[in-house]
């Protein structure tokens, strides 16, 4: 079998957990990569990424260099940008030959970008023959398991999605942006989780065939009643230590969806009263509720590369253009 020779675009921590991934699937090889640092142009990519392994994959700042490689089929764009410049750096790959995937955004692009930017993307890539796909993080918890729910249901009044995270393991920076452990007037806007919830809000509704209103987002910081201390980061009692966060549409002809995040540092459940979980709450005929517990709302990077990767073959097998996440047959595949 021809394994699927694939790039990694930046190769930060998204990029490490997208070669971790990758390893595990030997039908894939790693082929290059695009770094922006010059101390790492010539590396082997698993070095580049911080990982003990030789992958025999050069690294280079000179994109269009890797992306002219023939032996490349995939490449997947773990940089940070605008939606814009996720999107232009995705069609990049695409007009080199290459089907591009990326964890940076583009979930429901019509959302994100507008509606007439979202189909001139589209016809730009059908025109190269290529694929394009944003997996985004936590797609399962946001697609693909209250789809599932809703396949179970007569009628409904409400289905609420709720997601409770440890944010213990986020980067300093974005610790400080969001402002954790600074005063309540320091809080974050939460604009990156404001698009994450939008887009995973609107591209449900429209999986499922729902019309709906336009979506109400809320932000409310949460202090701290006590010290926390997780990896060199600290929170004093009375200063921000994590956000509640929700979208709100309703449904047009009855109904509303609510999509819930709370986010706290140095999560602990006996004091916080809650734990790491996602839960799909149906109020209708039937009544029920999904929960899902784990590791992976500690850390959500190693199971968004595992999504990222197992995107690689179904979206071969579609047809050019932009695609979403609801379209893939998500299978387990490892051989």
């Amino acid at each position: 079998m021809d394994k699927i020779g694939a790039a990694v675009w930046a190769t930060g921590r998204a990029g490490r957990v997208i070669v971790e991934a990758g390893l595990t699937r030997p039908w894939q090889e790693f082929r290059g990569g695009i770094v922006y640092s010059p101390a790492k142009e010539g590396l082997d990519l698993g070095e580049a990424c911080g990982l003990d392994v030789r992958l025999g994959a050069p690294v280079s700042t000179d994109v269009d260099a890797v992306l002219a490689r023939p032996d490349i089929d995939v490449v997947f764009y773990c940089g940070i940008g605008t939606p814009t410049e996720v999107a232009a750096a995705c069609l990049r790959a695409n007009r080199a030959g290459k089907d591009a995937i990326t964890i940076a955004g583009l979930v429901h692009p019509p959302t994100i970008l507008g509606a007439p930017a979202a189909a001139e993307l589209d016809a730009a890539s059908r025109a190269t023959g290529q694929r394009i796909l944003g997996t985004g993080f936590w797609d399962y918890l946001t697609i693909s398991l209250p789809l599932t729910s809703l396949s179970n249901v007569l009628t409904y009044d409400e289905i609420r999605l709720e997601r409770v995270a440890d944010t213990s393991l986020w980067g300093h920076g974005i610790l400080r942006d969001e402002g954790v452990g600074g005063p309540v007037e320091s809080a974050g806007g939460g604009f990156m989780m404001r698009n994450f919830l939008v887009e995973a809000l609107m591209l449900l509704a429209e999986s499922a065939g729902l019309e709906i209103d336009e979506p109400v987002f809320e932000s409310t910081p949460v202090l701290s009643e006590v010290r926390r201390e997780r990896a060199g980061y600290v929170v004093e009692p009375g200063t921000i230590c994590g956000h509640d966060r929700q979208v709100t549409a309703n449904v047009r002809g009855g109904g509303r969806l609510v999509s819930l995040w709370r986010g706290r540092f140095d999560l602990q459940p006996d004091r916080d009263g809650m734990e790491g979980s996602a839960r799909v709450t149906v109020l209708g005929n039937p009544a029920f509720e999904t929960i899902v517990r784990g590791d992976i709302f500690l850390d959500t990077y190693p199971p968004t590369g595992a999504r990222a990767m197992a995107a690689v073959r179904p979206l071969r097998a579609l047809e050019p253009g932009l695609h979403t996440i609801d379209e893939l047959g998500m299978r387990p595949v490892f051989w």
